[in-house]
Formats: C-alpha cells, structure tokens, sequence
C-alpha cells in the first residue's frame, strides 16, 4: 500500500521468502522508498584526457552538510544524473539528461551496468552509461532553470579525478562506481 506520495513515495510490503535452509520466511513487514528508476552518463574526453562531471546542491545532504556546520558540503559532485520519464527508456533520458545538465548534444551511450544503490529500503535502479565526448567547449554551468537547476560543469584531468577516486574525496556512490569503471575497466585495456 502506499504510505506517502509527494515527489517520491513510499511503500508498506508484507512479504515471505525463501529460506536457504528451506521454507519460507516469517512476514516481513516493510516501508519501501519508491524513486523509480534513473540514469547516470559518465563523460569523459579521452583526447583532453578528462572527466565531466556535475556539482549541484543536493536535498540528501542538506540535513547532514547544517547538522556538521559545513553548509557547502551539501554540493556534490557527481556524472550527470536523472530520472527516467515514463515511456522513455534509459538511453533516451542518458542522452536527455546529458544535454540539459550539461548543454552538449550526444547521440550515443556506452552502457556500462546497472543497479540498486540501496536495496535494503529502496526500490530505485540506476543505469550507468558512459561517452566519450569532445569538453574543449563545454559550458561552466548547466541545468534547467524550471526545474530548479543550478548545475556547474566541473572538468578534472585524469590524473586528478583518479586521485579524489583513491583519497575517498567524492560522496557520491555513483562517481565511484563510474570512476572505477573508467580507470580499473575502460582504461585498463
């Protein structure tokens, strides 16, 4: 049943497994964080040897950058992300996604893999795609003003983004997932 619908939702289950040792589970009873899916493009220019990735404040992190005093703690930085409309697929909304927050216009999305970034309450599933891009002209900031968007488009050498990947310096699981795949998977070839 649903619990709460605004932007997101939530969700109460009951439901059973199965067990490893053999039969079912007591009922497990559950509230579920409904986001639907989502999509994330790592963009990378091989030929300048950099990363793109987005900074914008983020609502998830507001509460804990006030409680520790850090309020620019709250702006992370992260590939280009977003929600996948209804009746778009993940590759439509990847390139989507990459033009408003970013202002460039691709045609095509490596796929990289996909997941759930916090099954034990949340239902979400992103889909990581990656392109290799031209960012010699790449706008400083992005977003859509209507949606409330206020994006700056941060480029790091390589060697800098491989280095905030080995120190823990990002926050956000999915610029470590996608970091790792570019250098321990892409450019290990």
């Amino acid at each position: 049943t649903t619990a709460f619908k605004g932007f997101f939702q939530i969700q109460l289950i009951e439901f059973k497994h199965s067990l490893y040792a053999g039969g079912l589970s007591i009922p497990l009873q559950r509230e579920v964080f409904s986001r639907g899916q989502a999509v994330i493009v790592l963009l990378y220019d091989l030929a300048l040897e950099q990363v793109v990735l987005v900074e914008q404040c983020r609502a998830g992190a507001v509460r804990h950058a006030l409680s520790a005093n850090q309020p620019e703690s709250a702006w992370l930085l992260e590939p280009v992300a977003g929600m996948i409309d209804p009746g778009e697929t993940a590759h439509e909304a990847g390139l989507r996604e990459t033009q408003e927050e970013t202002g460039i216009t691709i045609t095509a999305l490596e796929y990289v893999c996909q997941y759930y970034p916090s099954p034990g309450g949340c239902d979400e599933i992103l889909h990581l795609y990656a392109a290799n891009i031209s960012s010699h002209d790449l706008d400083n900031f992005g977003g859509l003003s209507q949606e409330g968007e206020d994006i700056r488009v941060v480029k790091l050498p390589f060697e800098e983004a491989k280095s905030g990947l080995l120190s823990a310096e990002y926050k956000v699981a999915s610029t470590y997932i996608a970091l790792q795949w570019l250098f321990y998977q892409k450019l290990s070839n």
